[in-house]
Parts: C-alpha cells; structure tokens; sequence
C-alpha cells in the first residue's frame, strides 16, 4: 500500500492457471507499478493468505496470516508476488475460464469478488502470534484505495460499476485468510474466497470490535470486494477489467451457490 511516484509499463505474460473459481489469464494490462507489485500474474489464482515478515513481528518463521490490520503486502513466506499494483492511469484485464454467470442462488446474490490490500487502522500491531481477542478495529484511519471494475461477456461490450469505498477493487473488505478459533485463541479454518462478506455490513459496525470478532462478522467470508451482475445487464462476463491509479489487486473470484436451506429449515 506504499504511494509511488514513479510508474511503468510490464509486459504481460499470459498464464493459465486452475481453478476455475478464479481469474485464469491474463489479457491486458498497462502502466503498472515497479517493483514487487509488476507482476500481472500476482492477480491470478486465490488471494494471499501468507505475507513475508522479517521484522521481529514475523517471528522466527518471518511470517504472519493476513487479517484485518495486516494486509498482503511483500511477497509470500516462498517469494510468489503478493500483489499487482496499478499506476498512473493503469489497467489490468483478467478473464475467466468458465463465464461469471448473473445468478440470484449465489451467496447474496453476488457474482464476483475483488480481493485488494485495504487495511482498517487497529489498536496495536499484528505480529505472527497476536491474539486477535485483544486487538481492537478502531475508526480510523484506514487505507483504501478504490479503482473502478468493469466487466464484459465478449471484450467489446462493457459495463462499469461506480466506485466508492464499497464498491471498487481494493476497497472494503480487508482479506481475511483465516477464521479465529476462539477455543484456542488461535488462527483456525481456511475462510471461504468463494463467499462475500455480508452486503449488509458497514464499516462503522466493526470499529470497536475485536479483529476476532469482525472476522466472525464476515460469517466465513474472505473478504473482498463484491459485485452483482444484475445491474450491467449481462447474463454473464468472461472479463473483468481493473482501472485506477495507486491500487494494489490480489484476485478474482467467482461467488458460489449458497447452500440450499434443510428440511427442518425450510417453512411448512
């Protein structure tokens, strides 16, 4: 999340990856940021869980799970990119290998999710072995960095949502990796990248909380950044384009069916 002033351009090499619940190829990209974050490839597969930490908060292992407070930054504890991060004016534009499909049985009725670095400002600093009971989200301020997302079924017809802090790639949700395991006090479960976090959640609601207890607001969500396609008109999208200056994307995700209520759910 670190502001630069100078910018280039990186030849984009395409890179098929598996998958399918993620962006699997990437066919543009321009005016990209030097450095760690050039590697359009970064954007490919699912988001980082792992950052690598040599200062004494990492630990021994130089390693600490991204959450709430502690965004993907670096690169990961075996020195994969992390992150692609956009410059002046840049563009990067991913495609799925099956199409993004308009469908109201998904989690919330959301489609795709955006995953970026926003960081929410905490009490104290996460390390590798911090208790997430005793670090609370405080108001702010945060980091975010909100670009434009656009999608298209064919590359030649577009649809751009509007960008605000709630509905632009590297905006709110900050990635959560993993669930707290209460029990333990311990980092627990793998999150879901494939569910969004409740649209019903505002940022105010979690300032106070324990990074512990908004991770469980997150009801299983990874975080990220969610869309509908309801509102482009488009049945379905093969591309999602990113655009802004100064952001940084981890990936893209599909958003899965929810799960069907039980019988001993359902009404009579």
């Amino acid at each position: 999340m670190i502001q630069r002033t100078i910018w280039t351009s990186f030849a984009c090499l395409l890179i098929a990856v598996s998958p399918a619940s993620f962006a699997g190829r990437v066919v543009s990209c321009s005016n990209l940021q030097p450095g760690i974050y050039s590697d359009p490839n970064a954007i490919l597969g699912p988001p980082t869980s792992w950052v690598r930490d040599t200062s004494p908060n990492g630990g021994a292992g130089q390693r600490i799970a991204v959450m709430p407070g502690y965004s993907a930054w670096n690169v990961t504890p075996a020195g994969a990119p992390t992150l692609v991060g956009l410059g002046q004016s840049g563009q990067i534009t991913v495609e799925f290998t099956l199409p993004l499909r308009n469908d109201p049985r998904n989690w919330y009725g959301r489609d795709f999710i955006v995953y970026g670095n926003a960081f929410v400002a905490v009490s104290q600093p996460v390390t590798w072995n911090a208790n997430l009971n005793n670090i609370s989200i405080m108001a702010g301020p945060d980091w975010v960095e909100p670009m434009a997302v656009s999608v298209s079924p064919d590359g030649l017809q577009w649809y751009t949502y509007a960008v605000t802090n709630m509905s632009g790639a590297d905006g709110y949700w900050p990635t959560a990796a993993f669930q707290w395991d209460y029990n333990l006090s311990q980092l627990g479960t793998n999150s879901r990248w494939d569910k969004p976090v409740p649209p019903a959640l505002t940022r105010p609601e979690i300032t106070g909380m324990t990074i512990a207890q908004a991770v469980a607001a997150f009801q299983g969500s990874g975080g990220g950044t969610s869309f509908d396609l309801a509102e482009t008109g488009f049945s379905f999208v093969r591309f999602v384009r990113i655009s802004g200056t100064g952001g940084e994307v981890d990936a893209v995700s599909r958003v899965s069916p929810a799960p069907l209520p039980t019988s001993a759910q359902r009404l009579p």
